[in-house]
């Protein structure tokens, strides 16, 4: 008999609103009650406990507690790293976790000859293994090709991975690994990764992703609500994964129509939606989509609407305008050149006299730095705002 909890893609430190991290960090401190309250073996984190490698000082102290609250319990903790997490120089505060005796990595790879051989963590009940995630899903052909020192007897054999798998690929477009390329011989395959709950046995193998800890932005605020986990209970090798939903506050979704509207008009519509709508203590999911009678985006009075919400006791405001468009702000022209780098070139130079064209190739500049290793996304903000503000001549 085996009981444990799968949880992944947490993602401690990823949001930048403050409410919406307090959010983050509560649900995660939820999850960890109810594995000590539902008394399993051992919890297994499949990748992204932190959203970087280097998180701030007080969400480390958070997720310190949380695991020293396990250990106390003698509940083991297993953990791989996520694309997040993962540093390919081995700076991450993972290492320091496992140093300090609260959780353990289930990923121990040896070298023989040519061949990686993945060992298992041998236990009286189960054997576990692990493949962490990597930077731009690296990580893949790895597992194609990884052998297995896997022993042959009873005991539940877990493998947990942090990678796409085909069959649960978010769009098309997306490079995954199918499941009949997994290593063989284990019976659940904890994954972590895609931020997308699904549970199916492919081929006798049962596969589990259990979805975000808690969702990650607003798109997924808006179609998953709340984040899960997994508690998994094995007896007679039947294994029974049962969803654990983690609500934390309510959502309401206010979709706005924005096509052939001034803006005073929106404003006035989504001021007559908070208040229509019960928004206590919920957090406001603000879709804007359309293209707009006249006037720019920005004419909308969002100050307004953002005082208004306040003043309804809504927990917290995230706004989606990427398909609001302003009449005012539309560019046409054609292009002769096949070469990326020379459309762009050829884009920038016929639009060079117009607001759009006059910053234009600096943006696309300030738009390539890249964040560095370990770094933090607020960080890693700061620095692109920096590069706005030459850009644009002021202060952001």
């Amino acid at each position: 008999m085996v009981k444990f909890a799968h949880i992944a893609d947490c993602h401690l430190g990823a949001w930048r609103q403050p409410e919406l991290q307090q959010l983050n960090t509560e649900t995660f401190e939820k999850a960890i009650d109810v594995c000590i309250s539902e008394k399993v073996d051992f919890v297994l984190i499949t990748g992204d406990l932190f959203d970087s490698a280097m998180p701030s000082v007080d969400i480390l102290k958070i997720a310190a507690k949380k695991f020293r609250e396990l250990k106390e319990k003698n509940i083991e903790c297993y953990y791989i790293a996520g694309s997040h997490d993962y540093s390919a120089s081995g700076k991450t505060f993972l290492d320091v976790f496992e140093k300090a005796g609260l959780f353990k990595n289930a990923e121990i790879i040896k070298y023989d000859e040519d061949n990686a051989v993945l060992q298992v963590i041998e236990k009286n009940d189960f054997v576990i293994a692990g493949i962490s995630g990597k930077k731009c899903e690296l990580e893949k052909e790895f597992i194609k090709k990884v052998k297995v020192n896997m022993p042959k007897d009873d005991r539940i054999k877990i493998l947990a991975l942090h990678t796409t798998l085909t069959e649960n690929r978010i769009n098309e477009f997306m490079q995954g690994i199918d499941a009949d390329e997994l290593p063989k011989g284990f019976d659940y395959y904890a994954f972590g990764h895609i931020h997308k709950p699904f549970k199916k046995e492919i081929n006798g193998k049962l596969i589990v992703y259990p979805g975000p800890l808690f969702p990650n932005n607003f798109s997924e605020l808006e179609e998953l609500g709340n984040g899960s986990f997994f508690i998994v209970d094995i007896k007679n090798k039947q294994i029974n994964a049962e969803k654990q939903e983690l609500r934390i506050k309510n959502t309401v979704f206010i979709d706005i129509d924005a096509n052939a509207k001034a803006p005073e008009i929106i404003t006035s519509e989504i001021m007559g939606r908070i208040k229509k709508d019960d928004v206590n203590d919920k957090i406001i999911l603000l879709k804007i989509a359309g293209t707009m009678l006249r006037g720019k985006t920005s004419d909308i009075d969002f100050k307004s609407i953002e005082e208004n919400a306040k003043k309804a006791n809504c927990y917290s405001m995230l706004k989606s305008t990427s398909s609001l468009e302003s009449p005012e702000f539309k560019i046409k022209t054609e292009v002769k050149s096949e070469n990326i780098d020379e459309i762009e070139k050829e884009i920038i130079s016929k639009q060079k006299n117009n607001d759009f064209g006059k910053f234009t190739e600096h943006l696309i500049k300030a738009l390539e730095i890249e964040k560095q290793e370990g770094e933090t996304t607020l960080t890693f903000e700061s620095r692109l705002f920096e590069e706005f503000s030459k850009v644009f001549g002021v202060k952001i």
